[in-house]
């Protein structure tokens, strides 16, 4: 039986989006358009120009289009299939439900893009937000949308560890060009918790030269590194004692769950599905309290069966092949919808 075609419609190819590619090639022919990231209203409207044309003479190939992220790319595409009665799907990842009025963050926090998304979910046939506390959030914005939380894919296999013994090392990831993203990530606070712990090395991965004049005074013991090619995040979680996401905005940290994997031990902040992933395996904070997470950290630190324990958090909570059967059973079975 011949495959179903699929428009994979995406702004940046992360490995998440790399993954669901992944799993959509296995039972159907995807291909990839790519909304490119621009500033300005005025090259903004040039990509949806683009699109626009693209969904016009190639549209009628597709089947189905899924879309990873609402934002300024996700309705000319929901509108596409709508109009020609075709299925549409639409991966919530955190920033299209969310808004931080303070640091400009969210698709909410701007009135033209709040209009794209909020239209986005109006004509979707079906949302995949990848946290629960996101599915929460999308039924406020829209009660109507048809909406699954379904955790992105991890690799157990890939991201695994056999070393227990770990140096006094605390680690972070984030690919961070702007303040903005510092704040949302927390960032701040996980600089201020390297004053905390001098006898502690401390190490963000992921921040661009412009963005390092954010950080003002580095404490000698924070190594700020640029952004670090995907396969090379593997050795430096499985080198690290401590995974940190102290963020104030957030959806499924992937980059939390690929360190617990490897053996991190996690501490974290209560937003977004932070405290779920991280279960008893570590520190959920209710407040932003650096004294509380330094005291733990030292106490914890080199607790092997922890590290096993946030391991198994994730294999248990976060099963690979659940999202591929669920993508299979609705695409390849769009009555179900």
């Amino acid at each position: 039986m011949e495959k179903k075609s699929i428009l994979l419609v995406y702004v940046n190819f992360s490995s998440f989006v790399k993954a669901d590619f992944e799993i959509l090639s296995s039972f159907t022919n995807v291909t990839k358009y790519q909304f490119k990231p621009v500033k300005g209203i005025l090259h903004t409207g040039v990509e949806l120009l683009k699109e626009l044309l693209f969904l016009i003479f190639k549209g009628h190939k597709y089947e189905g289009i899924f879309i990873w992220f609402s934002d300024y790319h996700s309705l000319l595409p929901v509108l596409y299939a709508k109009l020609f009665k075709k299925k549409s799907y639409v991966v919530i990842g955190g920033y299209d439900v969310s808004t931080l009025e303070e640091y400009g963050y969210g698709a909410f926090s701007q009135p033209l893009r709040a209009f794209f998304t909020r239209n986005t979910f109006k004509y979707v046939d079906f949302c995949f937000p990848v946290a629960d506390a996101l599915r929460k959030k999308l039924l406020e914005i829209n009660p109507h949308v048809r909406a699954e939380t379904l955790a992105t894919v991890t690799d157990s296999v890939k991201f695994s560890f056999s070393e227990y013994q770990r140096a006094q090392r605390i680690i972070t990831v984030s690919g961070t060009a702007n303040y903005q993203r510092l704040m949302v990530k927390g960032l701040d606070r996980f600089r201020e918790l390297a004053t905390y712990l001098p006898e502690f090395e401390f190490i963000i991965i992921g921040i661009t030269e412009g963005a390092k004049k954010y950080f003002e005074t580095v404490p000698e013991n924070l190594i700020l590194v640029p952004p670090t090619e995907f396969e090379k995040l593997v050795p430096n979680y499985q080198q690290a004692s401590f995974y940190a996401q102290l963020s104030r905005s957030e959806g499924l940290p992937n980059a939390l769950c690929e360190a617990m994997l490897c053996g991190c031990i996690p501490v974290g902040t209560d937003v977004g599905d932070i405290r779920i992933t991280i279960g008893e395996s570590g520190l959920t904070l209710d407040n932003w309290n650096p004294e509380i997470v330094a005291e733990y950290i030292r106490q914890n630190h080199n607790k092997t069966h922890l590290r096993n324990l946030s391991r198994d958090q994730i294999v248990k909570l976060y099963d690979n092949g659940k999202r591929a059967d669920r993508f299979r059973s609705l695409i390849l079975k769009p009555v179900n919808l």
